[in-house]
C-alpha cells in the first residue's frame, strides 16, 4: 500500500527509484573515498622519497624526523598524519618496496597497486610480510577486491572486505599460509 506524504503518493515506482538515487550517492561516496585514499598515499610515497634522500644526502639521523612532524603540525593544524611514528611508517613504507630487485621490474605497477589500497591494510601487509613476493601475494588479493566493493578493517588484526554477501577474512594465521578465508554473512 502506498503512503502518502505531504502532498505525494510514496509509491513502488517511487520506493524503486529512490534505492537506484540512493546507490548511486553511495557509489559517488565511495569512489570519493578511494581517490582520497590515493592522493594521501601518493603524498605519503612523495614524502617518503624526500625523507630517504634527505637522510641519505644529508646524512640525518632519525631525530631530524620529530622536527620535521613538529614543523608539519603547526604548519597544517588539524591534519592527522605527520606524527614521528607515522613519519617512520612512511619511510619504512617507501624502502620495503623500493629496496628491492622486484621495485626495478614493475615500478609503476607496484607504486600504483600500493596506493589503491588504505594507508592501514598498506602498515598491517607491510610489518606482516617477511619479503615483497608476499606482500604482492595481499595487495594484489586486496586491490581486487576493493577495487570492485566497499571495504572496512577493525582495530583488531583482523582485515574484512565486503564482497555480495561474503567477507574475505586475512587473519593472522592466513598471513603465514596465503590462506583466504571465504564465510558467507547470514
Amino acid at each position: 500500500m502506498a503512503r502518502k506524504e505531504v502532498g505525494f503518493v510514496v509509491t513502488d515506482d517511487y520506493k524503486t527509484w529512490i534505492e537506484e538515487v540512493k546507490n548511486k550517492i553511495r557509489n559517488s561516496q565511495i569512489k570519493a573515498s578511494v581517490r582520497i585514499n590515493y592522493e594521501m598515499l601518493d603524498l605519503y610515497w612523495n614524502l617518503g622519497v624526500a625523507i630517504c634522500e634527505k637522510q641519505n644526502q644529508a646524512k640525518w639521523g632519525d631525530a631530524f624526523l620529530k622536527v620535521m612532524s613538529n614543523d608539519l603540525q603547526k604548519a597544517f593544524p588539524g591534519v592527522s598524519g605527520f606524527s614521528v611514528e607515522n613519519l617512520k611508517h612512511i619511510r619504512y613504507w617507501y624502502n620495503f618496496y623500493t629496496n628491492n630487485e622486484k621495485w626495478l621490474q614493475g615500478v609503476t605497477q607496484i607504486e600504483s597497486m600500493v596506493k589503491s589500497i588504505p594507508w592501514g591494510h598498506n602498515q598491517r601487509i607491510m610489518y606482516k610480510c617477511k619479503d615483497i613476493d608476499e606482500a604482492l601475494f595481499y595487495i594484489q588479493k586486496l586491490w581486487i577486491i576493493t577495487g570492485v566493493e566497499m571495504y572496512w578493517f577493525t582495530r583488531s588484526k583482523v582485515i574484512y572486505m565486503q564482497d555480495r554477501g561474503k567477507q574475505l577474512i586475512i587473519s593472522k594465521s592466513s598471513f603465514q599460509n596465503h590462506s583466504l578465508i571465504w564465510q558467507s554473512r547470514h
